[in-house]
């Protein structure tokens, strides 16, 4: 048993290093989240060396850190943080998560690109970025150079955004209610949403805060739907029992995370313990991170720069389509 675990350190140990390094390098940098230099250095790693064999089996785990991060991450998403923006910004964010689906859907039609990819970008841009393409690409089985591409995509839009949106926000003369609201419904990824309202101001920060945990308490069901949508595209007529086909592609790990969002929203889990899981999430998701930089083999992404362009209109519409609402709703 233990020489079997064995064949699994190295790899893991790996991970570690290269994800403990973006955290280092991330720390000389404001206003940047350690995934984009995780994956980065694990990209570096991967394609300037030929890494020996025996890294390869626990580098291939960062999936099963995936899953048990999602798993826990509900932990810290209780429902009643939805309930606190109230009908209407709950209304907004299904709006959003909707647009971004929607419109990366039809320009990955446009632009040629594969439906998985174009779905990835879609729930990266609509739900919580990486974490969400993370768990989206084990749910419908896409590609890991897909995952790649869609990262990338998002963490590029992601530190274009964290910069251009305050400059925009005061241009504009936009209250700090407005602002929160505009960045907690388009900015992709938690920590730029966070840092980009907080930048505003910190009344705009708290309110950017709320509504980007909304989009994020929302990802089991968004990843759900787009699970059993790609499931119900594989059904043949050779399947005889199509419950037990969809129940097979379910991700099990979306279950999780929505029992212990559940746990945490009637208070089985407390504050306390819920903030231990969600620290203990986030050393996974560096373990996970550091493995998809470390699975990325540039020779194997052909799609060039298509999934930018999709991502770029994509970005384009949710900013335009949730300014509009904010600016005529709230």
């Amino acid at each position: 048993m233990v020489t079997k675990l064995g064949k699994y350190i190295p790899g893991i140990c790996l991970m570690f290093v290269v994800g403990y390094a973006g955290k280092l390098v991330a720390n000389y940098i404001p206003h940047c989240e350690y995934v984009l230099f995780a994956i980065a250095i694990g990209m570096i790693v991967r394609n300037a060396v030929v890494l020996p064999k025996f890294f390869t089996p626990g580098i291939a785990t960062y999936e099963l850190w995936m899953k048990t991060g999602v798993a826990l991450l509900g932990a810290r998403l209780a429902l009643q943080e939805v309930l606190t923006i109230g009908a209407t910004g709950i209304v907004l964010v299904i709006i959003e998560i909707t647009v971004a689906i929607l419109t990366a859907t039809y320009l990955g039609k446009i632009f040629g690109l594969k439906d998985k990819l174009a779905s990835l970008i879609g729930v990266g841009v609509g739900v919580c970025g990486v974490s969400a393409i993370i768990g989206t690409t084990s749910a419908i089985e896409a590609e890991e150079d897909d995952a790649a591409y869609a990262i990338a995509t998002i963490l590029l839009f992601g530190a274009i955004m964290l910069f251009l949106y305050p400059a925009l926000g005061n241009w504009l003369g936009m209250t700090d209610t407005a602002f929160g609201y505009w960045t907690g419904l388009s900015i992709d990824n938690t920590a730029e949403a966070v840092a980009t309202g907080f930048a505003f101001s910190d009344m705009a920060g708290n309110i950017a805060t709320v509504v980007k945990l909304s989009r994020n308490a929302l990802m089991g069901i968004v990843v759900l739907i787009l699970a059993l949508h790609y499931a119900r595209k594989g059904i043949t007529g050779q399947v005889q029992n199509k419950l037990a086909f969809l129940w097979s592609r379910l991700p099990k790990f979306l279950i999780g995370f929505l029992a212990f969002s559940l746990l945490a929203t009637i208070g089985f889990i407390t504050p306390g313990q819920a903030k231990l899981l969600n620290n203990a999430s986030k050393w996974l998701f560096m373990l996970t991170f550091a493995g998809v930089g470390l699975s990325t083999d540039f020779k194997r992404m052909k799609a060039g720069i298509k999934p930018f362009l999709v991502g770029f209109g994509v970005e384009t519409v949710v900013s335009l389509v949730t300014f509009a609402l904010v600016y005529y709703v709230i």
